[in-house]
């Protein structure tokens, strides 16, 4: 069984071990569109005099710096959330350690959301934009974003403009939504203090996240729930007019256009698909032909997966934004799935990762048929999750 291991810092330096000792459980929470958050219980009693003790110290204090890394068996750490503690909750009982303080983190796209002002962005395109904010921003400027298409300006000889009412992160969120597959996020980066900006869309290959296995010799995944929506899938379509010339343009997409993330699409046949329009204005700030396809590639993810690992036998540590193969016998629901969120729970003696995920496309016959395991793998599979922690 693989020994799983995790590193906390505090104030980008590695906890001490009195620090460690103080840490009872921690629950990661990643999710796509929304910012990352860990609460980290750390229990507190009354000492002889009746006062509260241990609640006051300098780590655990408002925007300080906690950063949570795992790993499991020979693999490298991998960063689980960066980001300044907001908050707290307390729960306080008289049964002796029952009273437990929960320190709550989030990542750093904290900074991009806490002041709100008016700002002008002119002649650059949503891409450019994103770019210089992250650029502007402390916590992520020792850190390229992670950028890796550039999307287009609107048709028409007026300039791009973009208005910014409110904070940074919600003028991101915005821009990356007027293009409906786009994403704005912030990931914690390879050292402490230095998170990453990411503007992008879904990725369409795999990384280096081991296979998710369902069944035979080698599962590590406990079960693998898949829901069909087949009324999301649609063609979608819209028109615009030019104020500087008058001209109306009208551009059309389907969910078939876009790039499948495995065999063949999830979606059903030609006649069954939905017929969507833009709603009237979407198109004043994006090319209209982006926006269309960009709506019509988000319909196509007619799959909604989730499910949980094997403690100790999955070799990955999962996260948001990132493309994970998944086998589940002959099924044709095999294939590779965008995770869309995970919770990570981290206690003395265990680790477990529980997630969902999207797809577009299942397996062809022949693949699926190529991944049924031994007939005898089932009565011979045992598991016994055991790791240390912290």
């Amino acid at each position: 069984m693989a020994v799983i291991e995790y590193i906390v810092f505090f104030d980008n330096n590695p906890a001490t071990q009195d620090q460690l000792d103080r840490i009872e459980d921690v629950t990661v929470e990643q999710e796509v569109d929304l910012m990352w958050e860990a609460r980290v219980q750390i229990p507190v009693c009354v000492d002889n005099d009746g006062r509260w003790a241990g609640e006051d110290e300098a780590w655990m204090k408002e925007f300080t710096r906690v950063r949570i890394e795992a790993r499991i068996g020979d693999n490298q750490f991998a960063p689980l959330i960066d980001g300044p503690i907001i908050g707290y909750d307390t729960a306080r009982s008289g049964v002796p350690g029952k009273s437990i303080v929960t320190l709550v983190v989030r990542d750093d796209s904290v900074y991009l959301h806490r002041e709100e002002s008016i700002n002008l962005y002119e002649g650059l395109t949503d891409s450019a934009i994103a770019r210089r904010i992250f650029g502007e921003t402390q916590q992520l400027s020792g850190s390229p974003p992670d950028i890796p298409a550039e999307t287009t300006e609107p048709p028409g000889s007026l300039p791009a403009l973009a208005v910014q009412r409110g904070t940074q992160m919600q003028l991101l969120r915005a821009l990356a939504a007027r293009h409906h597959n786009w994403h704005a996020y912030v990931l914690p980066g390879r050292t402490p203090g230095k998170s990453i900006g990411a503007f992008r869309e879904f990725p369409t290959r795999t990384d280096g996240l081991p296979p998710m296995i369902l069944l035979g010799d080698n599962q590590n995944i406990k079960e693998f729930t898949v829901r069909n929506n087949q009324q999301r899938a649609s063609d979608v379509q819209t028109s615009s007019l030019s104020i500087a010339d008058r001209k109306i343009t009208t551009a059309t997409a389907s969910f078939r256009d876009q790039q499948l993330v495995g065999d063949e699409p999830a979606s059903g046949s030609s006649g069954n698909t939905a017929k969507r329009r833009l709603r009237p204005g979407t198109t004043d700030t994006v090319d209209p032909q982006e926006a269309v396809r960009g709506a019509a590639a988000l319909s196509g993810y007619t799959l909604d997966a989730s499910g949980s690992v094997v403690p100790g036998c999955y070799q990955g540590i999962l996260s948001p934004y990132r493309l994970v193969e998944v086998q589940i016998s002959d099924s044709r629901f095999s294939g590779n799935y965008v995770i869309t969120k995970v919770t990570h729970t981290l206690t003395r003696s265990t680790y477990t990762q529980s997630f969902s995920a999207k797809g577009n496309a299942v397996s062809s016959s022949n693949a699926a048929a190529a991944s049924v395991p031994r007939a005898s793998a089932l009565a011979e599979f045992s598991f016994n999750a055991q790791g240390s922690i912290f």
